[in-house]
């Protein structure tokens, strides 16, 4: 380039060292400059062997290549070409990702795929029913809609005809067998999350209306799954999965960390054996501050146990083992390490059975101040379609009213789950070397959603817990997952029983000591140390996400970033480089609608600036393409030129740019190649006064011109 700095004009010679200054004057005709190698027309200067030819009134452009154009494809071949391509095997194959592996499976990948989903099954049977209490749900519903029997007459439950729903087991299967068929992954966990239920809670339970027992109606957390399901393979069918793409890793991260802390809050009122505490989170805080004279001791003790503990044997499955290269362990001694890992990862199973048999001991005694989870019916969810009205007893609250209670939820839990699960997805693609289809990972999200509500489940996603265990169990296949399902199924079918013991303390321990392995402080003092500017979102959205709720604050934290993301759109950089008669005017980044008005603005404004204006030369190396409306700012910046006795030259468009300007014939746009080329062609027109009084030709008087455009600013 010849123009670096604001210090004037010099063109470097051959050695790269400064010449003469650069004196470039324009003749103050209503000329338009052509480069070309043809004779003199209309009278015309040869430079250096080209061309420099004057034309009054009309939109020339230097001889460039043109790029060319494809042909146009008719619709009927589109739509031919596009059915083609749904129907053919590829399509199938990456649809249904298990035809691509199972031929290959063996018994290896067996062996690794069953302790995985052995371990993983483990898991997930106290976190489902614990997660259930953070959506607002028990473990069961409908056992009071036909009768209003005591909490100990459980004999007398088989005479009620509408089925129990254990939300936590029942999100918790059938979604891993779908999974299985069309997953990518081979990490990846479907099932409750602790962030979805307590967005379930927000949009769903705490506000659906409530069973004569004091239970919450299901009704519009059955929905939810349903909904999202079908938003899920809506957007699959369009690929929008990069939605998420602009989503910021700052929002995500403090939005977990936040999400995490409002978890924990919400389940100190059952780890403390409170009653009467609400859901928002410093209203709990003050509320439990109050109330902590009459804390349950029990409650207290065993919860706090149950969080030491969990910690502790997570623990056993990060130990290093060093071995010896001469001599490799035994057999004996490679048992021994799995069984240790595998008591590290079923951490959560090994203090529910514990705390379960301390209550179980102590009821048996006739000591009842631990609170249990209380009866829940044995068997397989019925399966039906999920209702859209809600009746109880002489109250009904139809379609229409359930939906728009539901209100904003049905965009903001898929969203929610999507982010959690393809921000999962992806992490433990790139540690384990394997590719996730994002496109796929949304089919098989809402293929699982939509089966879960048939289940009468809630919305399920990835959770990071789980496929954290899974991965480091050596998981091969998605078909690890199938042997978690079976572990959920036998549990509904011979352990129910044994759940009535779980003390619902242990269950808020186990998840309190769950989430607190979500907040991240480190990545706090890595924005701190790497982009400060990413500490603004971050911190915007984890104060948001406390203060406003976990369902809003999300949002905010995604503005934030997305107008971060484009303010230098709207404000570009851009270098002013001036030389005698001139100002290069060079835009660092791309050009569109919002950008071109502050160009136009910010160039006129310097052109016009010093005592005599400056005509204007718009380097556009750096633009790859331009929309409408910075073409038109492009027209109005010379209208404004010209009324104040100045010339707009363009230089270094690339092609599709050139042919933008071309396609919308400015009259007397003035294009060139290079900046070079123009300083050659101005350089020997007659040097004299550029401003005096020039005549301006007004386009609208010209019934050939193409428009007439103003700014809007």
């Amino acid at each position: 380039m010849v123009f670096t700095t604001d210090t004037g004009g010099h063109k470097l010679d051959q050695n790269g060292q400064q010449g003469e200054p650069v004196v470039l004057k324009l003749q103050p005709h209503d000329t338009s400059l052509h480069m070309g190698k043809e004779g003199s027309v209309n009278g015309s200067t040869t430079v250096n062997g080209s061309t420099a030819t004057l034309y009054t009134s009309k939109t020339t452009f230097s001889s460039f290549e043109e790029d060319i154009e494809k042909p146009p494809v008719s619709l009927k071949d589109h739509v031919k070409g596009c059915c083609l391509g749904l129907f053919s095997l590829d399509t199938l194959k990456s649809r249904l990702p298990i035809i691509v592996w199972l031929p290959k499976y063996n018994f290896f990948n067996f062996q690794c795929d069953l302790i995985a989903g052995v371990t993983v099954g483990l898991t997930v049977i106290p976190q489902g029913l614990a997660y259930a209490g953070i959506a607002g749900l028990p473990p069961q519903y409908g056992l009071y809609r036909l009768c209003t029997l005591p909490r100990t007459q459980y004999g007398l439950y088989h005479l009620c005809t509408l089925p129990p729903t254990q939300y936590g087991l029942y999100s918790a299967f059938m979604c891993t067998f779908v999974y299985c068929v069309m997953g990518s992954a081979k990490d990846i966990t479907l099932g409750p999350s602790a962030i979805v239920s307590l967005i379930t809670a927000s949009f769903a339970t705490s506000i659906s209306p409530r069973l004569p027992n004091g239970d919450v109606d299901p009704t519009m957390a059955i929905i939810l799954p349903l909904t999202s399901g079908i938003i899920f393979v809506v957007m699959a069918a369009f690929k929008l999965g990069i939605i998420v793409s602009f989503i910021s890793f700052p929002v995500i991260n403090a939005f977990s960390s936040a999400a995490a802390i409002t978890i924990a809050v919400s389940q100190l009122k059952t780890l403390l054996g409170l009653k009467g505490v609400p859901n928002d989170f410093i209203e709990s805080l003050d509320v439990i501050r109050k109330k902590l004279p009459y804390v349950n001791v029990w409650d207290m003790t065993m919860g706090l146990s149950s969080i030491v503990v969990v910690i502790l044997l997570k623990k056993l499955r990060e130990i290093k083992w060093k071995n010896d290269p001469e001599k490799p362990p035994s057999g004996f001694v490679m048992f021994l390490r799995r069984c240790i890992f595998i008591s590290g990862a079923g951490s959560t199973a090994i203090v529910v059975v514990l705390c379960a048999g301390i209550l179980a001991i102590l009821e048996f005694y006739g000591n009842k101040s631990l609170t249990p989870t209380g009866y829940i019916k044995p068997g397989m969810p019925e399966i039906r379609i999920p209702d859209f009205s809600i009746h109880i007893g002489n109250y009904t609250m139809s379609e229409a009213e359930v939906f728009g209670k539901l209100g904003a939820g049905i965009i903001i839990v898929p969203i929610i789950a999507l982010i959690e699960a393809m921000a999962i997805g992806k992490y433990f693609a790139r540690i384990n070397q394997y590719k996730l289809d994002p496109t796929q990972e949304l089919f098989a999200y809402g293929v699982g959603n939509i089966i879960t509500a048939f289940f009468q489940g809630y919305t399920i996603t990835g959770t990071f817990s789980r496929t954290a265990i899974n991965s480091q169990c050596g998981v091969k296949t998605p078909l690890g997952g199938v042997f978690t399902g079976a572990i959920v199924i036998i549990s509904l079918y011979f352990l129910t029983p044994l759940f009535y013991y779980i003390p619902k303390c242990a269950l808020a321990g186990v998840i309190i000591a769950a989430v607190l392995a979500m907040v991240d402080l480190q990545t706090l003092r890595m924005l701190y140390k790497a982009n400060k500017l990413d500490l603004f979102p971050y911190l915007i959205t984890f104060i948001c996400t406390l203060l406003i709720g976990i369902q809003w604050g999300i949002f905010v934290g995604i503005g934030v970033s997305i107008f971060i993301l484009l303010y230098p759109i709207s404000r570009p950089k851009i270098l002013f480089s001036t030389v005698q008669g001139f100002l290069i005017v060079t835009p660092l980044h791309g050009l569109n609608f919002p950008g071109a008005e502050y160009l136009e603005i910010k160039a006129l404004d310097r052109a016009l600036g010093v005592e005599k204006p400056h005509n204007i030369i718009l380097n556009m190396e750096h633009l790859s393409n331009m929309d409408f409306s910075a073409v038109q700012s492009l027209r109005s910046l010379m209208v404004e030129c010209e009324f104040h006795g100045m010339r707009l030259v363009l230089a270094q468009g690339q092609k599709r740019v050139r042919r933008q300007l071309k396609q919308a014939k400015i009259k007397n746009l003035i294009v060139v190649r290079t900046i070079e080329e123009a300083i050659d062609v101005y350089t020997v027109l007659p040097i004299q006064d550029t401003h005096k009084e020039i005549t301006v030709r007004d386009p609208t008087d010209d019934p050939n011109d193409e428009g007439y455009y103003m700014s809007r600013l």
